[in-house]
């Protein structure tokens, strides 16, 4: 049989599934039925049963609709965040262990944070953009953190229901801790999925990975937001990354405006700023999750594509679509972004033995002896101070601490694969 022959068989049997009361289109769509078919590797039987699993799921969970409680409930709890867009359009996520709040994170708190963002994210994609990049900043990467259980069960869902969803993964500033708990996870992680993964340490190779993949801007925003980051302790502007700089705050060094942790300018000009504008008129009758969701009769917004436009088959205004049953929410931020936004966000504070941590963890941060952000290494104009490590390049005591924890990690890793299959490509 034909590509085409299977996918018109495929979306004739989903024709006959229940429609999703939000999505009423999804398990019909172009986009979806050849994502699972090509994750079944073009077989038809394969591709039903995933697709069929995942309507079940997305019936039952209603990701479309899900919320991020942990972070709105302790203002940082999770520091992933989509930041911009790389040169073909795919939304980038960054994440860093040093601004996140250092509490064990579990299973149902990690799915919920990037469901959430992932399905946001793609509000901001243009047609044809079919997936996301992630950059993952291991700067202050703790022991809390390397649980096979998390691992598994993000790559389990991210697997099963997205996909052909995860199109690249960055890894920059990883110490032998992460190798550790990296080659122990190749275990339970299908070699598709760890070919998307590439690790660079040394400034030369983040330069080169950055400027192949992302545009000047990006890169820019990326190489600060990492320096700063680096800090110790953090400074409350990078652990409160979900405010705004000082709109009268400018760089003593360039007199240029301030870096802005919450993404890059194109991300903040398209998606931040629009927001900003429109909720300033709805406040206080529309709460920050009911004006996210949009509607019927919304009146645009920010969202709906990069260019601010819904390419859905029907009529669509900016995040919101007006078929009969849709729910097709506007691109939703990180959700203490929102909560700033609309003036809700609460107040952090942390404890000694949480600030302790966090010291612990940024121990051994290699650090440029003054850090600034717009200082520039003359003759390249990129950010100082990223550690120019070589790949794979540790010394004596660094490579025994990374045996002694891939040993335990694999031991914990082992015990837990036995319950569960090796998982799929993403």
């Amino acid at each position: 049989m034909e590509k085409g022959q299977m996918m018109a068989a495929l979306k004739e049997r989903m024709n006959y599934t229940d429609p999703l009361p939000d999505e009423p289109h999804f398990a019909t769509s172009d986009e979806t039925i050849v994502r699972y078919l090509k994750s079944a590797e073009w077989k038809l039987k394969e591709a039903e049963k995933a697709l069929l699993s995942t309507i079940e799921y997305r019936r039952q969970t209603r990701p479309l609709r899900l919320d991020c409680n942990w972070c709105h409930d302790r203002p940082g709890y999770h520091s992933m965040r989509q930041v911009g867009h790389d040169e073909s359009g795919r939304p980038v996520i960054y994440a860093n262990f040093a601004q996140a709040a250092t509490h064990k994170n579990s299973v149902d708190d990690v799915v919920t944070h990037v469901t959430y963002l992932i399905e946001s994210a793609k509000a901001t994609m243009d047609v044809g953009v079919t997936t996301w990049v992630f950059v993952i900043d291991c700067t202050g990467m703790t022991l809390n953190a390397c649980n096979p259980k998390l691992g598994y069960g993000m790559a389990n869902i991210l697997s099963n229901h997205y996909p052909e969803r995860l199109g690249l993964v960055i890894c920059v500033n990883h110490n032998p801790m992460f190798h550790g708990v990296w080659k122990a996870l190749k275990k339970i992680v299908s070699p598709g999925t760890t070919a998307k993964v590439r690790l660079v340490r040394s400034l030369s190779k983040i330069q080169q990975v950055f400027s192949t993949f992302f545009s000047d801007a990006l890169s820019t925003w990326l190489l600060k937001e990492i320096e700063l980051n680096k800090q110790r302790p953090l400074p409350k502007s990078q652990l409160e990354f979900w405010a705004a700089p000082p709109a009268t705050a400018v760089s003593a060094f360039n007199m240029s405006l301030p870096h802005d942790p919450r993404g890059c300018p194109a991300y903040i000009r398209d998606y931040i700023l629009p927001f900003q504008r429109l909720q300033d008129t709805l406040k206080p009758s529309t709460s920050p999750l009911a004006f996210w969701r949009g509607g019927r009769a919304a009146a645009g917004g920010a969202g709906g594509g990069r260019g601010g436009s819904n390419s859905a088959s029907s009529s669509c205004s900016k995040g919101a679509c007006s078929d009969e049953g849709a729910v097709v929410p506007r691109h939703r931020p990180h959700p203490n972004i929102v909560d700033s936004l609309f003036g809700v966000v609460r107040s952090v504070s942390t404890s000694p033995q949480e600030q302790a941590e966090r010291l612990d963890a940024m121990s051994g941060v290699e650090q440029s002896e003054d850090v600034v952000a717009d200082a520039l290494v003359p003759g390249n104009g990129t950010v100082a101070g990223i550690a120019d490590v070589e790949d794979g390049e540790l010394d004596d005591e660094d490579q025994v601490e990374e045996d002694d924890l891939y040993n335990d990690f694999e031991k914990r890793v082992d015990d837990y694969a036995k319950v569960k299959k090796i998982i799929g490509d993403q």
